[in-house]
């Protein structure tokens, strides 16, 4: 029999059912903000309350996703399978969570059975075409790889210069050179994501410029950042978990876009002046003076001698049978 207090307090059963909808709506609205880390800690809090829930899984392995932790993403879109094997939303996450991982075969797969289910769905079509062309580039075509050149900016150099004399400077003969009672700048967890720029691998860093674009020159402030003196004597442990972070996400973008698009499968990008300087230059050219020879001057006309006396006369046009029909 309930004691007094849970009869006042209400069903608990139904503030549960309550909790997990507005904990599930929150997660929603932190996902459309792009607040994903947010957003995964209050579905994790809902999933607490109904750990089989097929939407609030999905939900989840979205943000995973874009978090960069697609083996979290595939647990996610695994569970919420279980109890429904023909689930689409499911089935979509679980190829979406395939393909960030690199696994296009096994993705294409997937999406081809969601297209089976759902052939009205874009996703599924377009999820296969991004996959056919990702192995294609994966594997390449018949013919072979063209031989290609890569460009690195000044700006770009001067950073990898940087870069190499930091970690000469850092790395002193075997190791690396610390204080007493610093956390050292080089761990397990950094060694995979930081690249070994102490061997200087000139063509590595290039091909790592080409793949990762902008994103590249934020590679190598995050790790002139670990491996700076004052951060090497008076560490912490928050940015440091920061960068540890920023570098993993990066690692791995950078795997998965040499297995989606390879470098000796990109067509080659031609250098397209701005349109404001295209009609600046079409203009310029048009207005040059052209090499015309000026016309000969027309001789004057000679004034008219003794013109007639012009009467003015007025014609009356005699009256017909159809000039008196039209009246004004």
């Amino acid at each position: 029999m309930p004691d007094k207090d849970d009869n006042s307090e209400g069903d608990p059963h139904e503030n549960l059912v309550a909790k997990f909808q507005t904990l599930s709506a929150e997660g929603d609205l932190l996902a459309q903000r792009r607040a994903f880390t947010e957003a995964i800690e209050v579905f994790s809090q809902a999933l607490d309350i109904r750990p089989t829930d097929k939407h609030c899984l999905v939900s989840r392995s979205k943000c995973y996703i874009h978090v960069g932790s697609p083996a979290l993403a595939l647990d996610d879109a695994n569970t919420s399978l279980k109890d429904e094997p023909l689930f689409f939303k499911g089935i979509f996450q679980k190829a979406e969570a395939l393909y960030a991982m690199g696994d296009f075969e096994l993705a294409l797969m997937f999406y081809h059975r969601g297209n089976r289910l759902r052939p009205e769905l874009d996703e599924f079509r377009i999820g296969i075409q991004k996959s056919r062309e990702a192995i294609e580039n994966s594997i390449g075509k018949n013919d072979k790889p063209k031989d290609f050149k890569i460009e690195i900016s000044t700006k770009l150099r001067k950073n990898l210069g940087t870069l190499f004399q930091t970690t000469s400077v850092s790395h002193g003969g075997s190791g690396v050179t610390t204080t007493p009672g610093a956390r050292p700048p080089s761990t397990p967890a950094t060694q995979a994501a930081i690249i070994d720029t102490a061997s200087g691998k000139a063509p590595h860093s290039k091909v790592e410029s080409k793949l990762l674009g902008e994103l590249y020159e934020d590679k190598l402030y995050l790790q002139n950042l670990i491996l700076d003196r004052d951060f090497v004597d008076f560490p912490d442990d928050q940015i440091f978990d920061f960068v540890n972070e920023g570098l993993r996400y990066l690692g791995t973008r950078l795997e998965f876009w040499r297995q989606q698009n390879p470098l000796y499968a990109r067509k080659k990008e031609k250098k397209i002046k701005p349109r404001m300087e295209r009609g600046r230059s079409t203009a310029h050219h048009r207005l040059q003076p052209l090499d015309i020879p000026a016309p000969a001057p027309l001789p004057p006309v000679p004034p008219p001698v003794n013109p007639p006396d012009l009467k003015r006369t007025s014609v009356i046009a005699p009256i017909t049978p159809a000039n008196k029909a039209v009246k004004v």
